[in-house]
């Protein structure tokens, strides 16, 4: 049998490399197509459970962090000690509204793989902080964080859905983005507006601090996937996010 010349080996070498270069891109728009699915499900979910909260409760809107929030767990005990804390988050106290379903219903691709690798307390701890989409906290149910108590005092923050004049026109949930201990993680359980605490980048770039952008993340080039308080989804860009209108319905 008649050996492969050396030209021939590299002919079949060029070959197969450019059939990789053709088909990595097809393959990455497949993976990206597949993600950003499971993040407009994700936000379905939790902004459908959102508002069935708030209709079981005379309208009133959840807030993100709650200093007196309770909350049960998986087997139906009352988060208590190290526990009460991630309690204090919107995702353990929303959980019964979809069944508590957080891995592949609220927490998915990545935050739903790095979730899974955990175990323990650190993986309630991690439920609690890195869901796949983020609240409007700061205008939209109250965010009891200290260094938002203006807000409250001001009038600017909806703690009824009745408050809300276009719940079509306001972000209720977003994808988000966050960083700790020099690691960055896709999920987290609140976003910043526009211009409160601090302005936002003018251009999004995943590689810079999620604080830069609010903790949003436009993941799929330059686009957000967000829930609005009516319950409808969409695919949006960043720049238009930037709106603060879409933000603080309350506002002037």
């Amino acid at each position: 049998m008649k050996a492969f010349t050396v030209v021939e080996l590299l002919v079949v070498i060029s070959i197969l490399g450019a059939l990789a270069a053709l088909g990595l891109p097809a393959f990455k728009q497949a993976t990206d197509a597949g993600k950003k699915t499971a993040d407009v499900a994700a936000c379905k979910t939790v902004v459908s459970a959102y508002l069935t909260h708030a209709a079981d409760n005379e309208g009133i809107l959840m807030k993100g962090y709650d200093a007196n929030g309770t909350a049960f767990d998986c087997n139906g005990q009352l988060m208590a000690g190290e526990d009460a804390h991630e309690a204090h988050r919107w995702p353990w106290r929303l959980a019964p509204y979809f069944n508590y379903g957080f891995l592949g219903g609220t927490h998915v691709n990545e935050a739903k793989s790095f979730i899974a690798s955990q175990g323990g307390i650190s993986q309630t701890y991690l439920v609690s902080v890195l869901p796949s989409v983020g609240l409007n906290a700061n205008f939209i149910g109250g965010n009891d964080y200290t260094s938002f108590a203006s807000l409250n005092k001001r009038g600017l923050v909806a703690t009824r859905l009745v408050q809300v004049p276009k719940p079509g026109n306001t972000v209720a949930f977003v994808t988000t983005r966050s960083e700790a201990v020099g690691k960055r993680y896709r999920g987290f359980y609140y976003a910043d507006a526009p211009v409160y605490p601090g302005k936002w980048a003018i251009k999004y770039d995943d590689l810079s601090s999620p604080k830069t952008t609010g903790y949003v993340s436009a993941r799929y080039n330059g686009n957000a996937v967000v829930a609005f308080l009516d319950g409808h989804v969409i695919i949006m860009p960043y720049n238009q996010l930037s709106d603060m209108k879409l933000w603080s319905p309350l506002s002037p």
